[in-house]
């Protein structure tokens, strides 16, 4: 919130067009992110969610489409596979330090030491703070890099398939930790895991060619028909269901 109490938007995107070498991918893209919210990217595999995901990063320039972001914003990524080397002999606290903003320094400064420790206490890493990274789970490393993603304090947190390849223990500890990013940040989450993330994140945002926003968590069929495959809600507890606008041009 700002100091009048209104929502301080991040980024907006308006009648986004964009792909590669020609081809669109998703076109008429429009949607705002604000500070404090967890949005969830669903869709089928080559629908656009990474394309759009690259608009938003700048690493592709859209067609066309006007973009408007928030002066000086800044940005975390969680990429669904980091290429770190895990037999190369570097810590996690290390790891961590390494996603600070002022690349400039040769040494850590003593705040941004205070602030690794307040991540591994954060993400329940405390103990582990010396051990090398390849010592570490996969649920345990990819905390590690979710706290690598936020060292620089960003505006907008985006976590592309962040639970890929974790069990689900490790997937409900990370999943755990958003909420209260989400008093500090806006996030963007990408997954496939529909059922799960619903729990987690406030909207939704259906991506298949192009976007439909929907400002609840709340799953329905109508969302579902974007996969185009015959898919079953598993419902955790009560999951209430609501029919919303078709996607469907007629």
């Amino acid at each position: 919130m700002t100091a009048g109490g209104e929502r301080e938007k991040l980024i907006s995107l308006e009648n986004i067009d964009a792909g590669y070498d020609g081809n669109i991918v998703v076109s008429g893209v429009s949607i705002d992110i604000y500070r404090d919210d967890i949005i969830a990217f669903i869709g089928p595999n080559g629908g656009g969610k990474t394309t759009i995901i690259k608009v938003i990063l700048e690493s592709i320039k859209p067609t066309r489409g006007q973009i408007e972001r928030k002066e000086n914003l800044k940005i975390g990524y969680l990429p669904q596979i980091n290429d770190i080397d895990l037999n190369f002999p570097i810590s996690v606290k290390d790891v961590i330090i390494s996603g600070q903003i002022d690349g400039n320094r040769l040494f850590p400064s003593k705040e941004a030491k205070q602030r690794v420790m307040e991540l591994l206490e954060f993400a329940q890493l405390t103990d582990m703070k010396d051990r090398q990274i390849g010592e570490l789970s996969g649920g345990q490393r990819q905390r590690v890099f979710l706290c690598r993603a936020i060292m620089g304090k960003p505006d907008l947190l985006i976590l592309d398939e962040p639970v890929t390849y974790m069990d689900k223990v490790a997937e409900t500890n990370l999943y755990k930790l958003l909420p209260k990013l989400a008093q500090e940040m806006g996030i963007l989450l990408v997954s496939h895991d529909i059922g799960t993330i619903s729990t987690y994140v406030k909207t939704i945002a259906c991506v298949n060619k192009s976007l439909h926003y929907h400002a609840t968590n709340k799953i329905t069929d109508d969302m579902l028909k974007i996969y185009k495959n015959p898919i079953e809600i598993i419902s955790h507890g009560t999951i209430p269901h609501r029919v919303l606008i078709n996607h469907y041009r007629q």
